[in-house]
């Protein structure tokens, strides 16, 4: 067993509840089904935590997260841990956990992958700075204990990522690869336009982030897209080609960075 899975099997085991923590554009592709196996398992209570919902609509974020509290019949926090907010309620149902708990302190496990926000969600509960936070993926390096009052204690652990075939593009899309390690730029950057082509609205974010159009011919084909985008952004080689690696790299920091939002 690797370090990042024996440090979450510590996690779950020491910890009294759990939340898994998403990403509010991602919901689905950062649930983890070998991490909530893990807790069911050790037969501990969790839920999730959907961050970063200053990177979506309200509107959009709200919706996933009523589908992920039906389907799964757990509690469900929408939060931003960058803006602290929906973090007052993440907190008050802590704090009437750790009421209820015979525990001297309840001691709460954000489990998930690199880059969904779990030290910023820890920082936000605490009020202030209590772990490092950055951009860069794999900036928590170990276990840490981060006491919230004196009823709770915070888990703040590595992130955690099963090696599958496609991870390739699950590493680009939560920023846990760096766009200069990504092997399949195009892949990628086709997917996180693929996730703008949903609704009506999630277009227009993309129009307007790259002041383009996105004729009906074209609306089911993110190659062309890329393609359009390379032209607008002056990505071209000689020939009038577009260098679609450049276009790519673009697309994916500026993705990774939530300059360019659902």
């Amino acid at each position: 067993m690797s370090y990042p899975w024996k440090a979450l099997k510590q996690v779950v085991e020491e910890s009294d509840i759990l939340f898994e923590v998403l990403d509010a554009r991602m919901v689905e592709l950062t649930r983890n089904e070998d991490v909530e196996e893990m807790i069911k398992e050790a037969k501990k209570p969790f839920g999730f935590v959907i961050n970063k919902s200053d990177l979506t609509s309200k509107k959009q974020v709200n919706k996933e997260a009523e589908k992920l509290r039906k389907e799964t019949k757990k509690d469900v926090f929408v939060v931003s841990g960058k803006e602290r907010k929906g973090i007052n309620g993440l907190r008050d149902k802590l704090h009437q956990l750790s009421g209820r708990s015979s525990f001297a302190r309840l001691r709460v496990g954000f489990v998930g992958y690199p880059n969904t926000g779990k030290s910023s969600i820890t920082n936000s509960l605490a009020r202030r700075k209590k772990v490092e936070v950055t951009s860069k993926a794999g900036t928590t390096r170990g276990i840490q204990w981060v006491s919230i009052g004196d009823k709770l204690m915070i888990n703040d652990s590595p992130g955690i990522i099963p090696l599958k075939k496609w991870d390739e593009v699950r590493y680009g899309l939560i920023g846990a690869r760096d766009v200069n390690k990504i092997k399949e730029l195009e892949l990628v950057a086709n997917h996180i336009i693929q996730l703008f082509l949903k609704d009506d609205d999630t277009q227009k974010s993309l129009e307007k982030f790259y002041d383009i159009k996105i004729h009906e011919e074209i609306l089911n084909d993110p190659e062309e897209i890329l393609e359009l985008i390379g032209k607008r952004r002056g990505f071209m080689k000689s020939g009038g080609v577009v260098d679609e690696n450049r276009t790519s790299k673009d697309i994916i920091k500026n993705w990774q960075a939530g300059t360019l939002r659902l």
